[in-house]
């Protein structure tokens, strides 16, 4: 959608919001799983992405959040060494994104995609996803075999107000169907009481606590079995950036190889990853989550998308 947007600021902020729903989840889920802190995960995750986007010329329309690829490593570093050794490794990382971005400045885009074929980074794109499937269901409330039945209730309303308000015919209701079905979502659970409203009554309006603000001030130390742990991720990575993009043109009808090209989306997502790793947050990496929110709204709107 070019500039001359149809919508208003406030259809804008309202669609956003609902991007920030579809991000929210994964991109807390990585720091809950490995140790980390959320609250630098989405501020890392929120500069990254702006950054990513100042890069790219501002053309190219994804979320970037917390990469699931890095779970493991992130997880068994942070209990070995502590989050100094973690953040060094993860600036590491975004450092090779930094000279894959280079590598495919000089050598061109064609050259680097023949080594990347679908059939090469379908599955791995699949492969980081299903991984944490195991997540999804435990969130469900399955547990030895059975799910509990209030989360399962929950879960199918959810999904159900979803697919209705995406067919809804001529209505702007259909441009937010992940904000209104969390929403229900989230009345259901309050009637049903399992909804705890303490810890927001007890939490200050600003600031970060204690054990974010260790973490957010701790200096990166570069050690070598952090390096090696985490930052060949990077190159898995890769990959995945190669499908995201891909996809992500796909949805919206651009080829974005060509302009900005996947040089710069690729720098973009290392100097993401370089703050995250400053900040204490996990690698940054490109969403197919909010790419799925364009596909079902139709609505690709940047300032300067062409």
């Amino acid at each position: 959608m070019s500039s001359n947007s149809k919508f208003s600021t406030k259809a804008k902020f309202i669609l956003g919001i609902q991007h920030v729903l579809a991000m929210f989840g994964a991109t807390v889920l990585v720091p809950f799983l490995t140790g980390m802190n959320p609250s630098i995960a989405l501020l890392s995750a929120g500069v990254g992405t702006l950054l990513f986007h100042q890069v790219t010329k501002k053309i190219v329309p994804v979320f970037l959040g917390s990469s699931f690829a890095f779970i493991g490593a992130i997880s068994l570093v942070l209990q070995q060494e502590g989050i100094s050794v973690v953040k060094g490794g993860i600036i590491s990382a975004g450092f090779v994104y930094v000279v894959m971005a280079l590598i495919v400045l000089k050598f061109g885009v064609d050259k680097v995609k023949s080594f990347f074929p679908p059939i090469v980074t379908g599955p791995i794109i699949m492969v980081i996803g299903l991984r944490l499937s195991p997540v999804a269901l435990s969130m469900m409330g399955y547990n030895n075999h059975s799910f509990d039945i209030n989360s399962l209730i929950i879960g199918i309303v959810v999904i159900v107000s979803m697919i209705i308000i995406s067919v809804l015919e001529k209505s702007f209701f259909r441009l937010v169907p992940i904000l209104i079905s969390v929403t229900i979502g989230y009345i259901l659970s309050m009637f049903m009481g399992l909804v705890d409203f303490s810890p927001v009554s007890n939490a200050n309006w600003l600031g970060f606590s204690q054990e974010a603000t260790k973490d957010l001030l701790a200096l990166p130390v570069f050690s070598l079995t952090g390096i090696l742990a985490i930052a060949p991720i990077a190159l898995v990575v890769f990959i995945e950036h190669i499908g995201d993009i891909t996809t992500n043109g796909a949805v919206v009808g651009k080829d974005f190889f060509a302009n900005p090209g996947i040089h710069r989306t690729m720098l973009g997502d290392g100097l993401a990853t370089i703050f995250a790793g400053l900040v204490g947050g996990p690698a940054n990496t490109t969403y197919g989550e909010n790419t799925g929110v364009l596909a079902v709204t139709k609505v690709y709107d940047l300032l300067y998308l062409e």
